[in-house]
């Protein structure tokens, strides 16, 4: 089976319960095999969230991908979300600090210029 063909399967968990649609795979070209999987998981119309599985996970693909475990859709999809607040934050605060450093360096400049006359 080829990469391009499992994206966009729908992937069930042990109980055989939609998960949501295969998104990427993570591939390792060295050892020519799979490592993990990303599942779109639908919130609703407009949102989704996406979720790893490890390859390890996956018992059996044929029409479907079929996990062997068990997945809380509801859980998933607050999980993800929580990590992607919790990207954002970071990025916040990492654009304060980039902004912080430049307005300390033109500072710095102003005062070297000061000191020269």
């Amino acid at each position: 089976m080829k990469i391009k063909q499992l994206l966009g399967m729908m992937a069930l968990d042990a109980n055989a319960n939609e998960v949501g649609k295969i998104d990427d795979a993570e591939f390792d070209p060295q050892e020519g095999k799979i490592n993990a999987i990303t599942i779109v998981l639908k919130k609703n119309f407009i949102s989704s969230n996406k979720i790893e599985i490890d390859f390890e996970d996956v018992k059996s693909i044929g029409d479907y991908v079929l996990l062997d475990k068990e997945i809380n859709k509801e859980a998933a999809i607050e999980e993800a979300e929580k990590a992607k607040d919790a990207k954002e934050e970071v990025e916040e605060v990492e654009a304060e600090i980039v902004e912080d450093e430049a307005e300390a360096e033109e500072e710095a400049e102003e005062a070297a210029e000061v000191e020269i006359n």
